[in-house]
């Protein structure tokens, strides 16, 4: 990541969600980590959140070349890699699916796109529930 800036859009109230900590985190590690590795060093690396009705999206979106057309579900499978010659060796194309499998555990869902402008965009929604309460982030 030390190659990326990195921005964070998040408001300064979100609420609080009921989760796993742990896997949420693999879950951004994995979206961040392949961001990194697919994008150009020097792209930028954009995280945002956001509340919307009854779900929370949260997205990790990148300037790199984006997704080749017709892979924005194929990437979410076992064993696929986005380019096989990218950083050879590394990662077992299991990535993705095991984050796509964290937010459906959560009652969420992941999906992949290309941004307008070039790059790839991975959207996180997961659920709020009416009881949950608000944290400032002030």
């Amino acid at each position: 990541m030390e190659h990326h800036p990195i921005t964070a859009h998040i408001p300064t109230q979100l609420p609080l969600l009921f989760v796993d900590g742990l896997l949420l985190e693999q879950l951004f590690v994995n979206l961040l980590e392949n961001a990194a590795r697919y994008t150009p060093p020097a792209t930028p690396i954009v995280i945002s959140a956001n509340p919307d009705g009854k779900w929370l999206i949260v997205s990790v979106a990148d300037r790199g070349p984006g997704l080749m057309a017709g892979t924005e579900e194929l990437v979410f499978e076992r064993f696929y890699r986005a380019s096989p010659k990218a950083d050879a060796g590394r990662g077992s194309g299991l990535g993705l699916a095991i984050c796509r499998a964290i937010a459906q555990r959560h009652g969420g869902t992941l999906t992949a796109a290309n941004r307008p402008g070039g790059g790839a965009e991975f959207t996180l929604r997961l659920p709020l529930r009416d009881d949950a309460p608000n944290i400032s982030l002030e």
